[in-house]
């Protein structure tokens, strides 16, 4: 594993609910099936130091979701714990590179399981914590069939998971106060419905969770896309300079404005064809090149019909469609 410091990301600082569930039904396989296989890593993992004492993870062995760590004078605080106990391990490894003090809390943004399945490597800290939409997903038949799915997919490390579930759980707002600095978990539907994000006043840091991919077309099989559009609307009312984002490296503001302007491009261009009555696929075949154009140095490309469909589908049950 490699450690690098923020500022090797210089060039990135500056520059009604839907039946479905992509991640959760056993529908979405082939879709999020084809969909791994753009998220799988082919880079070793990265330590990068994104403020004094607070660290991110990034890239990895299976997905390339991010782990985020904050040290402070009395514990760490983990957010998100990667997609196997294995990758959570070298997570914990990268922690223990910095300090010995305890693990005191670790945090889901969301219930994806490349964000939650690491949970066991961190079972003996004083909480997890997660939004209660998070614990229900995870619990029970619904959480079996998500790890279930996952293990389909060959992920190193994933047979040696076990569920483990946030232990507190908020349904709004949560606030903790540990070692000199305040955390706001705020939660915002938009990628999922359980979706959290934390802002650290101190740091003028925010850990976006799924909110916001950078350089990567996100994944939107369970979105609310309208939600989500105000969600990152809340997150630019906050006066943050550093943005650490669920996949891909943190960043300054611009990581933030280009999420928005692919959510805007796409509802925008979606409901184009809608007004004209246009079907998904006459729709697809529309918007698809031109996100595609525009958004040509993004990753994931290929998401560009799945995107596209959710959000079609979304707005024509609005407008009764």
């Amino acid at each position: 594993m490699r450690f690098v410091s923020i500022k090797d990301f210089a060039t990135v600082i500056q520059g009604a609910d839907m039946a479905v569930k992509g991640l959760r039904w056993l529908a979405g396989v082939g879709l999020f099936l084809s969909i791994l296989g753009g998220v799988c890593s082919a880079e070793g993992s990265k330590t990068v130091e994104v403020w004094k004492n607070l660290f991110t993870v990034i890239n990895g062995d299976g997905i390339d979701s991010n782990t985020t760590f904050l040290i402070t004078r009395e514990g760490v605080v983990v957010v998100d714990t990667r997609v196997t106990p294995m990758e959570a391990d070298k997570v914990l490894k990268e922690i223990r590179k910095q300090t010995d003090l305890p693990i005191l809390y670790t945090i889901n943004t969301h219930y994806h399981g490349d964000h939650t399945f690491g949970n066991q490597v961190f079972k003996d800290s004083k909480a997890i914590i997660a939004h209660e939409n998070v614990r229900k997903t995870l619990f029970g038949p619904s959480g079996k069939a998500h790890l279930d799915f996952f293990k389909t997919m060959n992920i190193p490390g994933m047979d040696e998971t076990v569920i483990t579930l946030p232990n507190i759980v908020f349904k709004e707002k949560m606030a903790i106060f540990v070692g000199g600095y305040h955390l706001r978990l705020i939660h915002a539907r938009g990628h999922t419905d359980g979706d959290l994000f934390i802002y650290i006043e101190e740091l003028k840091t925010l850990i976006t969770g799924d909110l916001v991919f950078n350089g990567k077309i996100p994944y939107m099989g369970d979105a609310y896309v309208e939600e989500w559009i105000s969600a990152l609307n809340k997150l630019s009312n906050l006066d943050a300079e550093i943005y650490i984002p669920g996949h891909g490296a943190p960043g300054g503001k611009p990581v933030l404005l280009a999420m928005k302007d692919y959510l805007f491009n796409l509802k925008g261009m979606v409901l184009k064809q809608l007004e004209k009555g246009k079907s998904l696929k006459e729709t697809q075949d529309v918007v698809r090149p031109a996100l595609k154009e525009k958004f040509k140095t993004w990753k994931n490309l290929k998401w560009l019909d799945a995107n596209i469909k959710r959000t079609y589908l979304e707005y024509s049950l609005k407008q009764g469609n």
